[in-house]
């Protein structure tokens, strides 16, 4: 019983890691020009994937950006996702690994019900796929929660696109808490502004709270943010997390917050997005 209880924790603690880790995605070829596809859709039928990863070799190279040691090469043709090839990682000497390809008479085999005796055609695949090229606007440390300047998602329909929808996307600059650097996993958000700027921008009232007269510092956290795209926090939800839970004191930050500005604004995929507010949690200094 022991035993087991201890690999069940291990498992999931590799759940987490895969989780909070930025993976790769595949690649796909649009009309000539090659974007990254922010996902993995062979994954969406079960057995399909489970054919697939048996049918490379037991000791391919994985990587943290990779879990799966799997890339496939997709491209659009007459309106159709295809499937060109996937490949994988195999180890070589000096601890190496050199790129190699699934031979092309194994994945027939694994996508017999798909392959149309030219190509293998993602009938299995119904829903959306994104798709980005072009410089990284937002980036967060987990699965593929990222944005580029140039996105489209492409509406498949068992294996046809049936609608496409194009975004540039774009960032107006202004305050945010990530600025000068990459995003960590969401639970792992800390701040790093010099306190005298940030007492400055948020003008706490501290003097109204006694129960702070022995603290160093009050943590909040932020969420359901949300910015128009002149910079305005229209919305938000502050919290305090420590030294505890105190609704005025958050209803004050709230305030303020949105009395500041401007704030970052990420115009993503046709909405306005709070990057670098929503979900955010950080220190506000006493002394």
């Amino acid at each position: 019983m022991k035993r087991k209880t201890i690999l069940t924790i291990a498992l999931f603690l590799m759940s987490l890691a895969t989780h909070a880790t930025g993976q790769d995605g595949d690649i796909i070829s649009i009309d000539g020009t090659q974007w990254t596809l922010l996902g993995q859709p062979i994954s969406r039928d079960t057995v399909l994937w489970r054919q697939v990863r048996a049918a490379i070799p037991q000791q391919h190279v994985v990587i943290s950006s990779n879990w799966s040691g799997i890339t496939a090469f997709w491209s659009i043709k007459q309106d159709m996702l295809c499937l060109d090839s996937i490949q994988f990682l195999r180890p070589a000497a000096d601890n190496k690994s050199c790129p190699e390809c699934i031979p092309a008479e194994t994945l027939q085999r694994v996508f017999k019900n798909y392959f149309d005796g030219k190509q293998i055609v993602a009938g299995w695949l119904k829903g959306d796929i994104r798709v980005g090229k072009g410089k990284m606007l937002y980036y967060e440390h987990i699965g593929y929660e990222r944005n580029y300047e140039e996105e489209q998602i492409i509406s498949i329909d068992h294996g046809r696109v049936n609608g496409v929808k194009a975004f540039h996307n774009h960032v107006v600059d202004g305050f945010s808490f990530d600025q000068g650097r990459r995003s960590l996993p969401m639970w792992a958000e800390t701040l790093r502004v010099a306190p005298a700027q940030l007492r400055e921008m948020f003008p706490l009232h501290v003097e109204r709270y006694p129960e702070l007269a022995n603290e160093k510092r009050i943590v909040f956290t932020i969420r359901r943010a949300k910015v128009d795209e002149t910079g305005h926090l229209v919305e938000c939800e502050v919290k305090v997390l420590k030294p505890c839970d105190n609704k005025q004191l958050a209803a004050e930050m709230e305030e303020l917050m949105k009395a500041y500005h401007p704030w970052r604004v990420s115009f993503i995929n046709g909405e306005y997005r709070a990057n670098g507010i929503e979900r955010y949690t950080f220190s506000y200094p006493l002394e």
